[in-house]
């Protein structure tokens, strides 16, 4: 007698053949092939039922399926069913103003170009953004997918993205194609320029002996060539940030690597040469540096140096050595805020620093993607109470996706009184600024999610945050909210401080609501704004 024994695990299925001799043999099935195998034992069972075979208990063979895995199969059959009919970039959990990377190859739902994707990994899987770079009209955003290549997309306006094919796929030679970063090379000095196009430089990781690559682009960024001598640098470890540093003439590279976490600075003149600067201690993974007028005073310039989860200092850079002027800042106070990377090469007369960064650690579950990216938020450094801190604001070009807005001007509200009854959707700009008043606590819930300010503590606690001190300025306090499917961005005092925040709504859920704990608070300015998805062109290509 043959039993076939079925064990259903989140990462596919065993497959147990137990024969009358002892032992057993054990097959691991991958879970896109679980479905399609179970429906093929049920169909089995079934037709021989009604060709006259012996039932399942018969003593020459028997199939042990039971009714709790009868019943997951069927619902997972509804699922993909449900999935397969939703609309790409439609999906319940996808997020309509934070980037996500799409299925290329594998899914049914997006047929893909083949081969994208020939190594295996996660489809629709997203990281670390790299290689921001802008070029001749176009923001480019890479980011890690699928553990083997750089997610591509462009955007004309930092919100309406259009995803490309995946680029610099993993090779037998250098491995998995890890973080990294993208610079225009204006002077040439690669060589792969041509008299039309100047050449765009990706740098990345190769996984395998960790050593620092480099490819190169002729064409926009629609195609990529690896240099051919790879590694330009054979140094460990790993997030190579490469920008043009003028004063100089000079290449810089900043790595993450021994000794324990630091950066080492290289410089090079050619881009295959590089020679060893300086080491800068206490800093990990995904390093980022860049410049900004301090006040807006451009004869104030500051450079800026981030790590990973976006702490920064502020100091000078002679060429060799960071010089630091304050301690190590945070960034950002929430729970899903990693791998902070700005765009390199924005034009003199556009002028901002923008960044965007991963928002780890966020839940979509049944989706056909997973993990988002921040909004795009502009940096400035401003003197907030006698410190220099680095503020982040989201960009201006959100304005394009301003569907309906609701305002109210100089309201005061008291505990139970909800302005914003009768509003509903799942996309919001929310921006207020409030006097506390006599109230104990003024905030929203959205999405079943608190944003609130507490009086007493003079702190911000949004999700699930840690606590972000905040002082009124003249006595009130400015919160912009950025409400996505799945995330909420909290901003205070137009960018002192902020949270980044995952969350997993309940479907149907209930509508936002404002509410006031205490006494009266007194509204100066609330505005909600009902947003459009950035995705209602890319969705009908």
């Amino acid at each position: 007698m043959t039993t076939v024994l079925i064990a259903i695990r989140r990462s596919g299925c065993d497959l147990v053949l137990r024969e009358r001799l002892p032992g057993y043999q054990r097959r691991r099935f991958p879970m896109r092939m679980t479905s399609t195998f179970l429906g093929l034992v049920l169909l089995a069972g079934y037709s021989g039922s009604v060709q006259g075979e012996p039932p399942s208990d018969s003593k020459d063979s028997k199939i042990e399926i039971t009714l709790k895995l009868k019943l997951k199969i069927e619902a997972k059959g509804k699922a993909e069913a449900k999935k397969a009919k939703t609309p790409l970039y439609a999906e319940r959990l996808r997020p309509q103003f934070h980037f996500t990377a799409r299925q290329w190859t594998i899914s049914k739902l997006n047929p893909a170009i083949k081969g994208e994707n020939t190594h295996g990994g996660e489809e629709g899987w997203l990281n670390d953004p790299n290689g921001l770079v802008y070029y001749k009209g176009e923001w480019h955003l890479f980011a890690n997918g699928a553990g083997s290549y750089w997610v591509h997309a462009v955007s004309k306006d930092l919100v309406h993205w259009e995803e490309l094919p995946p680029k610099l796929h993993r090779d037998d030679k250098l491995g998995n194609t890890a973080s990294g970063s993208a610079a225009v090379d204006w002077h040439n000095t690669s060589g792969f320029g041509t008299k039309d196009e100047k050449a765009l430089l990706a740098f990345f990781t190769g996984w395998t002996k960790k050593v620092q690559c480099m490819a190169y682009s002729i064409d926009r960024g629609r195609t990529w060539t690896k240099y051919a001598n790879n590694p330009i640098l054979a140094h460990a470890n790993r997030d190579p940030k490469v920008f043009w540093y003028e004063p100089e003439s000079k290449w810089v590279m900043i790595i993450y690597g021994p000794p324990k976490r630091s950066y080492l600075f290289f410089g090079s003149k050619d881009l295959r040469k590089w020679e060893k600067l300086s080491t800068f201690p206490d800093m990990y993974e995904c390093p980022d540096m860049f410049q900004l007028p301090l006040d807006g005073d451009s004869k104030q310039m500051k450079w800026v140096l981030s790590d990973g989860n976006g702490s920064y200092v502020i100091g000078q850079f002679d060429g060799t050595r960071f010089h630091t002027e304050q301690e190590k800042t945070a960034l950002d106070y929430g729970f899903n805020f990693y791998a902070t990377q700005t765009w390199s090469d924005v034009p003199k007369e556009d002028g901002r620093c923008i960044q965007m960064a991963w928002m780890r650690g966020g839940k979509f579950p049944d989706m056909p993607f997973n993990q988002q990216l921040t909004f795009p938020c502009v940096l400035s450094l401003r003197t907030v109470r006698d410190e220099i801190r680095l503020c982040r604001y989201p960009v201006k070009e959100i304005t394009q996706l301003y569907a309906k807005e609701h305002k109210w001007e100089n309201v005061t509200v008291s505990h139970g009184n909800d302005l914003l009854g009768g509003i509903k959707g799942d996309l919001f700009d929310i921006e207020i600024e409030f006097d506390p008043g006599q109230s104990d606590a003024l905030g929203f819930k959205i999405h079943g999610n608190d944003v609130q300010y507490t009086t007493r503590t003079k702190q911000v606690v949004s999700c699930r945050t840690h606590p972000m001190k905040v002082e009124p300025i003249n006595g009130h306090i400015h919160m912009r909210l950025l409400v996505d499917r799945t995330s909420i961005e909290a901003f205070v005092n137009h960018g002192e401080i902020s949270g980044a925040n995952c969350i997993l709504p309940k479907e149907n859920g209930p509508p936002p609501k404002l509410y006031i704990n205490g006494g009266d608070a007194i509204i100066k300015s609330l505005k909600v704004r009902e947003l459009h998805s950035m995705w209602r062109k890319a969705a009908r290509k």
